[in-house]
């Protein structure tokens, strides 16, 4: 039985990611950092294994895959899923805390993770998933700090890659778009549609579809 881990996990696209591997025979490490009720669920109702996760904390991220090693034998795919969005503003409007918060978690969580991916998973093989986002393509209007963390992303992806490019380790980058997630709930549906028109999209992808996305790659090459 294969064992993915996935971060930012008890709601939205990490959710459903979850439930999608859970439901085809994966052992599951979901992770969460403030969202308990959500993550508890997960586990009454799926029997998924859920961990507190706090990703800009790099001991914290080595306790969880040292776990997962101890109690798996071998992680055969991470999502790299955890980040998080403010209120969008005009860049004159965005204070240092908020800057600071959107890149501990968006740029030095996705690092954290990636490394202690590599470091367990460089010899075994596998996969890594880094979520990024359309910003990075297209720009983002008042969203630049998020949209700079995810250039970053992007970034680490690219350059790690090459690191491991000899090894069985492949690391990917998920650019997704708007999706039909809680983060996405201060837009209303006008500027949902004419946002995915602007990408030529005919409807809004849910959190179900990214999961099924994920599946998707994760059977690639397996």
């Amino acid at each position: 039985m294969k064992t993915v881990i996935i971060t930012g996990a008890s709601r939205g696209i990490g959710r459903e990611t979850a439930i999608k591997f859970k439901q085809n025979n994966y052992n599951v490490i979901a992770t969460y950092l403030n969202s308990e009720s959500n993550a508890l669920a997960l586990n009454k109702d799926y029997g998924i294994d859920v961990k507190k996760l706090d990703v800009s904390n790099y001991a914290s991220v080595c306790e969880l895959f040292d776990y997962a090693i101890k109690t798996y034998g071998k992680i055969d795919l991470v999502i790299n899923n955890a980040g998080i969005a403010k209120t969008p503003k005009f860049i004159l409007d965005v204070s240092e805390n908020e800057f600071d918060e959107i890149m501990s978690v968006n740029v030095k969580g996705v690092f954290n993770v990636l490394k202690k991916s590599v470091e367990t998973m460089l010899l075994s093989g596998g996969k890594i998933i880094n979520v990024s986002s359309i910003y990075t393509l297209q720009g983002g209007s008042c969203e630049s700090v998020y949209t700079a963390s995810k250039y970053a992303v992007n970034g680490l992806s690219k350059a790690v890659s090459e690191e491991v490019e000899n090894s069985s380790l492949e690391i990917c980058t998920a650019i997704l778009g708007l999706i039909d997630t809680d983060m996405n709930s201060n837009l209303t549906l006008d500027e949902k549609l004419e946002f995915i028109r602007e990408i030529g999209l005919d409807k809004i992808p849910t959190a179900g579809d990214v999961a099924d996305k994920f599946y998707e790659i994760s059977l690639k090459n397996s």
